[in-house]
């Protein structure tokens, strides 16, 4: 009688270390889909990093496009790695308010600075330019929002961590082409 009671005991610990420790369980037992947590690309972290730490951490870059309310100040980066040539966006108002990493420009017409150091081009997630819409989905659960034209697809991912954030993915041809975390509204 006694072994079964701490049997039973066991399994009712076991079942609540389950339920609390996963980060994919709600208090219900309700299963919640993973959500995207990552805020740094290059080792800059949005919604932290301040003008000062993106010059230590990439370099001072030549190549800046003031807003035109002239509040915020777009850093921007041209990326060589092993991985590829990717273009870096850095929004800065005080401290960074969002970040792109895409094939692609995002502006056009404007120089992109070189970085000072190599950096590796991925999230903290690990999620790097060219992952599948698979991978991604994978990594980050459904998005909230989604869609597609042609050859061209989006998904969008909103959550709160320490404020609210928005993700917003781009794919070609089911190829990840383009990755912005900012800080929501």
């Amino acid at each position: 009688m006694k072994q079964s009671v701490r049997v039973q005991a066991w399994q009712w610990v076991g079942l609540i270390l389950m339920v609390f420790a996963s980060p994919t369980w709600a208090a219900e037992g309700v299963f919640v889909p993973p959500v995207p947590h990552d805020r740094a690309m290059a080792s800059v972290v949005v919604g932290k990093d301040s003008p000062p730490e993106v010059h230590r951490k990439l370099g001072d870059s030549p190549c800046l496009v003031p807003s035109l309310s002239g509040e915020t100040i777009s850093y921007l980066y041209n990326v060589h790695s092993k991985e590829g040539h990717y273009f870096l966006r850095l929004e800065v108002n005080g401290h960074v308010d969002a970040i792109t990493v895409s094939k692609d420009p995002p502006l056009t017409g404007v120089c992109y600075a070189p970085i000072r150091h190599a950096v590796q081009m991925r999230t903290e997630q690990g999620l790097q330019l060219g992952a599948t819409t698979d991978e991604v989905i994978t990594l980050y659960g459904k998005p909230a929002e989604s869609f597609a034209v042609g050859s061209m697809s989006r998904f969008r991912y909103l959550t709160v961590l320490d404020r609210p954030y928005e993700w917003d993915l781009v794919f070609r041809d089911g190829r990840l082409i383009e990755w912005t975390v900012s800080i929501g509204e």
